[in-house]
């Protein structure tokens, strides 16, 4: 048998719970990305149950039009927010095509910071964007003054890191570093956290915010133009002890529910993607929420102060608990009928099995197995903790994976999709299975 390296790091000491309500104005708040969409209200609400009982804080909004379907998604979330104590707060989208001044959104702002599941941080009211790079910071201070003493994080991905990014930028209050993701021109390489090690240095420098990013992967397949694929292999694995690591102010998940870029973690539902069967078809067989296996016992290390991974353990009284994720679609699978073919960036992947399994205190003699189709890809040892695991040689049919103690299997599961060796559509799209299932 082959044995594939894994990893699991240092000790933690147990600390009790703690999750925040959405009136905590300091601590270790954690926000998932929110894609505004005509979104049912049973909907709305089932989203802040799921995402509280993950241990989140608040939703961070994108909102890019005012309209009936967006504002009437923002208050039924109000209303469910206001009910169940959970935050909320606006990330207005300033990509090219949508806002270009804060002007644009103050009196919208302005309307909702009464509200009480408003999300205040240090007693202000937090705002965010998405983009914003050009906007001078005059038109900053303006907003500021329009609507009162908000905190305002901006996230960028059009920034250049810099020890003095905050110089010229005195009314930002902190930065979000939308890149959670290597680039294309990057290659084959772990997600990197120099990028955020900069911008944190520079904003600690000037006693600002940094609201640091955590997500998956990101692929969209929706035409010519929005077709290209960043790296989920060795990524969200990895991130999670960088981000222990390096103790930023808040976290930040990208996202929650943008079904076209494929990183979600939470719900998403079918009436704010009618109109895109682009983002049906390589979406709505693909369930992610299976990523919260391994994403409430992180929140829960982060807000109990842990700064290493060692101590996360399954929350689910087994002893094991996970998520593991994989394309499939292998690196040399034939799409060749999909008009729009593969994506930019698809040489960046990888024929691979990731995920993260969490061993209970004590635990000891436990093998994880990996097979695709009738192939035992690898066996990985497990030891009590946090245990990254990526295992090569993805082929043809159904993944499983299983963990076993001498001949008794105490957790695994399988994915409802096979490895294909070629498909109509070019979907690398992560499946994403929990386990035990």
């Amino acid at each position: 048998m082959r044995f594939v390296s894994t990893f699991a790091l240092g000790a933690l000491v147990a600390l009790a719970w703690c999750r925040p309500s959405a009136r905590q104005t300091a601590g270790k708040p954690v926000f998932a990305h929110y894609m505004i969409g005509g979104i049912t209200a049973e909907h709305t609400h089932q989203d802040v149950v799921d995402a509280k009982a993950m241990g989140m804080d608040a939703f961070a909004m994108n909102i890019n039009i005012f309209a009936d379907w967006s504002t009437g998604t923002v208050d039924s979330l109000f209303t469910a927010a206001d009910e169940l104590g959970f935050g909320l707060f606006f990330s207005f989208d300033m990509s090219p095509g949508y806002f270009n001044d804060p002007s644009q959104y103050a009196s919208q702002l302005q309307s909702y910071l009464s509200r009480p599941s408003y999300y205040k941080y240090n007693n202000k009211a937090l705002v965010s964007t998405f983009g914003g790079e050009s906007v001078p910071d005059s038109s900053w201070a303006a907003l500021k003054a329009t609507v009162g003493d908000v905190l305002i994080v901006p996230g960028f991905d059009q920034a250049t890191p810099s020890a003095n990014f905050f110089d010229g930028r005195p009314s930002l209050d902190g930065m979000l570093n939308w890149n959670s993701w290597p680039t294309q021109q990057q290659g084959i390489v772990p997600v990197s956290d120099a990028d955020d090690i900069t911008y944190m240095s520079a904003a600690h420098s000037a006693s600002k915010i940094f609201l640091m990013g955590i997500s998956p992967l990101q692929y969209k397949h929706m035409d010519s133009v929005n077709n290209w694929y960043r790296r989920g292999e060795s990524n969200l694995e990895v991130r999670l002890p960088q981000v222990l690591a390096m103790q930023p102010d808040m976290l930040e998940i990208q996202t929650w529910n943008d079904a076209g870029e494929a990183h979600y973690v939470g719900n998403i539902w079918p009436e704010p993607m009618s109109g895109s069967p682009a983002i049906i078809a390589y979406t709505e067989a693909y369930n992610h929420t299976g990523y919260k296996n391994i994403l409430a016992p992180f929140i829960h290390a982060w807000k109990t102060g842990a700064t290493t991974t060692a101590g996360m353990v399954p929350t689910n009284g087994l002893p094991v608990q996970g998520t593991f994720w994989h394309h499939t679609l292998l690196t040399t699978s034939d799409c060749s009928s999909d008009p729009l073919g593969k994506p930019g960036g698809v040489e960046n992947v990888e024929d691979v099995v990731s995920g993260v399994a969490l061993v209970a205190a004590g635990q000891t003699d436990l093998i994880l197995v990996v097979n695709s189709g009738t192939t035992e890809l690898g066996k990985v040892s497990l030891t009590p903790g946090y245990n990254a695991f990526k295992v090569g040689g993805l082929v043809p049919g159904k993944v499983t994976v299983q963990v076993w103690k001498g001949s008794v299997m105490v957790g695994g599961g399988s994915g409802g999709i096979e490895v294909a060796a070629s498909a109509a559509l070019c979907n690398y799209n992560f499946q994403v299975v929990g386990f035990p299932s």
